[in-house]
């Protein structure tokens, strides 16, 4: 089951999820945690959240994703992108993801 990495109101199976995929900023690498869900820190909230890092031999990977944010409705998302605009150590840029 999905968190949303916003408000971390549980995502169930059968809810719309709204994605932000980012690109990782130079020198930042995760490729240890490749396929898998982690808490990566964002400064500017002073929290920790979850996102799943995309595998080297994935479409998104190969598209230019590093990171995919999942959110549980478009409030989130839009709270969501505007806080990794400022988080430039961390992240080169985001972009939406169609919903599921």
């Amino acid at each position: 089951m999905l968190r949303c990495a916003w408000c971390m109101k549980k995502i169930k199976e059968n809810d719309p999820v709204y994605g932000l995929s980012v690109k990782f900023a130079d020198g930042v690498d995760y490729s240890g945690s490749e396929g898998r869900m982690i808490h990566i820190p964002l400064s500017t909230r002073n929290t920790s959240v979850p996102m799943v890092v995309t595998t080297k031999e994935s479409e998104a990977k190969k598209q230019g994703t590093d990171g995919i944010f999942a959110l549980c409705r478009g409030e989130c998302w839009k709270k969501m992108k505007e806080t990794i605009a400022k988080e430039i150590t961390t992240f080169e840029y985001s972009k939406d993801i169609t919903q599921n």
